[in-house]
């Protein structure tokens, strides 16, 4: 089999192979260190922290493979692992929550919250990015899995509430996001009727994304930062959530040509709607079905 030069299957021209590579090691290299540091903690907040970081590294890797041009196929079955550890991290915050509610019982008994906190911009699309992956992928015990995790956040954020509604048979139709830029753009989407204007806002939103995230500290401008040793904080900038909207959906994407809009794998979600597979399923049969299904 021939595989394509570096520049030509890559999906983002920020990345070139040697960055690639040498990004690719240093991720590897911090879950190396994440993992041991695990092991001598001195407390559940630091457990939590630890945990927290060894998701996204994983994660970060996963977004890595994707921009270099890594096969589709290939990516799929490994998005499970990282909602394992999602999943981890959650489970060992629960511990740093109960403690804090002994320690500081004036504020309440402690009552499950899910990890991720959706008012923090780096955690809503963190959260945002894992779930549209997983919806896009068809791969419905990932999606659940991740629900059940954010069963404390339902009621509170529009878009959340849109992206669940094809797996939940409760979805809550809220009209505004936690974090209102440029999420509250991407809500419209699923209340508009008319199609020409539900795809000028898609296009709104793909236009505002990257400036939006200018308050992420992790990868924000991370082409731009590329170390000594040869790495950067770049794994890719991907509106993965205006994907998902797209798909749910089934809207006439022929018209977007985006940087962060994962065309492709927008793609790959229908073809595999068309065959009715998904990557996996784990779907009560009273669940709503995405459009066009």
């Amino acid at each position: 089999m021939i595989t394509a030069p570096f520049d030509v299957r890559r999906r983002q021209k920020f990345l070139y192979e040697d960055l690639y590579h040498k990004t690719r090691e240093n991720l590897l290299a911090l879950i190396e260190v994440r993992l041991a540091n695990k092991k001598i903690v001195e407390s559940t907040l630091e457990n939590s922290v630890a945990h927290q970081f060894l998701y996204l590294e994983a994660f970060w890797i996963w977004m890595l493979d994707y921009t270099a041009g890594e096969p589709i196929d290939a990516l799929a079955p490994r998005i499970a692992s990282i909602v394992d550890r999602f999943k981890e991290w959650n489970e060992i915050d629960q511990f740093c929550q109960q403690e804090a509610a002994l320690e500081f019982p004036d504020y309440g008994p402690y009552e499950y919250n899910g990890a991720p906190d959706f008012s923090t911009l780096a955690n809503y699309e963190n959260t945002l990015q894992l779930l549209s992956i997983a919806i896009l992928l068809r791969d419905q015990h990932s999606v659940l899995r991740i629900i059940h995790v954010l069963r404390s956040h339902r009621g509170q954020d529009g878009l959340f509430e849109q992206l669940i509604g094809a797996y939940v048979e409760d979805k809550q139709d809220l009209d505004s996001c936690i974090l209102e830029k440029p999420y509250d753009t991407l809500l419209q989407v699923f209340y508009e009727n008319n199609e020409r204007e539900t795809l000028k806002l898609v296009q709104k939103y793909l236009k505002q994304w990257y400036p939006a995230m200018k308050g992420h500290p992790r990868w924000y401008d991370g082409h731009l930062r590329i170390r000594d040793e040869g790495y950067a904080p770049y794994y890719g900038y991907w509106a993965f959530e205006a994907g998902a909207t797209v798909f749910l959906l089934d809207l006439d994407d022929s018209q977007i040509d985006h940087l962060v809009y994962p065309k492709d794998l927008v793609d790959y979600a229908r073809q595999l709607r068309k065959e009715s597979h998904h990557s996996s399923v784990e779907m009560k049969p009273s669940a709503k079905r995405e459009r066009g299904e």
